[in-house]
């Protein structure tokens, strides 16, 4: 149950701009208190190589400073910052993302294209009226399009690599839009045309609902400055009024958004493209987009809805884990980590219950590579929810759940802790058996440089199994730091 007057900020670190939403539920019932804007283009200041400019980033970075003041009103836990399609693809993002990090004062969590569509109509649901019925949203972002049908939940979720930040820069790059022998406007719209094969039937019996910035720019043109809905015949005609234009320069339509000028053309042509080829006539336009989505989201996550644990459940069904055996593992890892540090962050507690779930998620497919499979499932898979960092650290613990530790490659939100790899490894141990094995007797602390496990003479000779396995971790704790220290005690 939502308390009253809970606040709750989002920040939205997309391709074309970076939006700020805070939030505040009263009765259950979500109003936004604030909004910000800034026009970064972040997807402009990639290269070829996928690297991101450095004034491109520097102009970032100082869009960011406004937005630190709202955030640092708010619980850690009542705020969520996300990066999108541009964030996802730079190769160079490490160093930029440690600065902002820095300067918001709260982590930076990389999402996938399918959790960016998820979350998008979660917040076009929240806005949405009247009885639930099937619908497909529509985003065109400055790096992608995301495509969602679904009732009450998404049923399928589409994210595809064209935006119009990313289009511009692909089609329009000189500023012209009918270049004589070629018009760019049409090349743009086929090549959006090409990347749609396939999902006409999102929209089938559907009703069509756009987000965000370049629905709205349209329908705004097209509706005397309001955001009401978009309809086909109109917008075919924008599309050739448009089209016919020599420069993006020449533009001059109603309404228009002088903000968005050099993208709105790109976005248009991709638009053109949805209508024509998910056999659109009507779409409504939604006041809310992702912002709003991770608002719900993380109101969820602290009042028994987190759709994490929902995903990790249907993994588990999905991979025929033994539910009993997960269980147990989850249990001892969490009592061994409280053990170990009595005040524990709650997202670090979670991390750690959610690998013990997934330990032996590839035992389904392959007994001697398990882990390597479990891992891979892991990390590689579009889990609702879930962070591209977080994904990251629940393959790195199924994947070192028992032999060799691997050194992981560190990098920007993708730290290890050694702390949950011991606790998941000896849970693991514990019940190497799958069978019930209580901890009495068994005490784990941490000092400077190792950790200490004490475990009494009674407890191993009720567990023989067990001693020989506690040697060869020792071993493999010896070359890293901290390191393990086993002291049997009676």
């Amino acid at each position: 149950m939502l308390h009253d007057a809970e606040r709750y900020a989002a920040l939205d670190l997309g391709s074309n701009s970076f939006h700020l939403l805070l939030a505040e539920f009263r009765d259950q019932r979500m109003v936004r208190l604030h909004t910000d804007r800034a026009m970064v283009r972040l997807a402009e200041g990639l290269d070829d190589e996928r690297n991101l400019d450095p004034e491109v980033a520097e102009r970032a970075l100082a869009a960011m400073q406004r937005f630190r003041p709202v955030l640092e009103q708010l619980p850690a836990d009542h705020v969520r910052v996300v990066g999108t399609n541009t964030l996802r693809a730079a190769s160079n993002a490490d160093g930029f993302m440690e600065r902002a990090e820095d300067l918001l004062g709260v982590p930076i969590e990389i999402i996938s294209g399918i959790e960016e569509a998820r979350l998008i109509y979660s917040g076009v649901l929240a806005a949405a009226d009247g009885p639930p019925r099937l619908r497909c949203a529509v985003d065109i972002g400055g790096g992608s399009t995301e495509l969602v049908r679904g009732r009450e939940v998404p049923h399928e979720l589409q994210s595809l690599y064209m935006g119009c930040v990313a289009y511009n820069r692909r089609f329009f790059s000189d500023g012209k839009i009918d270049a004589g022998k070629q018009n760019n406007f049409v090349r743009a719209r086929r090549a959006a045309s090409a990347e749609l094969q396939g999902l006409r039937h999102f929209a089938d019996n559907a009703e069509v609902v756009g987000a965000s910035g370049t629905v709205k720019s349209v329908a705004r043109v097209l509706n005397r400055g309001e955001p009401d809905d978009i309809e086909r015949e109109a917008l075919e005609v924008l599309a050739q009024r448009v089209a016919a234009s020599k420069t993006i320069a020449d533009l001059d339509l109603p309404d228009f958004d002088e903000e968005r000028r050099p993208v709105f053309t790109a976005g248009l042509a991709i638009l053109l493209a949805v209508f024509r080829e998910l056999n659109i006539e009507r779409m409504r336009v939604s006041p809310y987009a992702i912002r709003e989505g991770i608002v719900h989201d993380l109101a969820g996550r602290l009042h028994g809805g987190d759709r994490r644990a929902d995903t990790v459940a249907d993994m588990m069904q999905r991979g025929q884990i033994d539910p009993d055996q997960a269980r147990r593992v989850a249990n001892s890892a969490e009592d061994l980590l409280l053990m170990l540090r009595p005040q524990y962050p709650t997202d670090q507690r979670r991390r750690l219950h959610w690998a013990a779930q997934l330990h032996e998620l590839g035992l389904a497919l392959s007994h001697s590579n398990s882990r390597k499979l479990g891992a891979y499932m892991i990390e590689k898979a579009d889990l609702a929810g879930f962070a591209r960092g977080e994904q990251e650290h629940l393959a790195h613990l199924v994947r070192n759940q028992r032999g060799r530790i691997k050194p992981p490659r560190e990098h920007y939100g993708f730290h290890p802790n050694p702390d949950l790899l011991l606790c998941l490894r000896l849970a693991c141990i514990v019940h190497r058996d799958h069978t019930d094995h209580d901890l009495d007797g068994v005490e784990l602390s941490a000092e400077e440089q190792h950790y200490r496990l004490r475990v009494s003479r009674q407890w191993l000779e009720q567990n023989p199994a067990i001693e020989d396995l506690l040697d060869q971790e020792v071993e493999h704790w010896q070359s890293r730091s901290p390191g393990l220290e086993l002291e049997p005690y009676n």
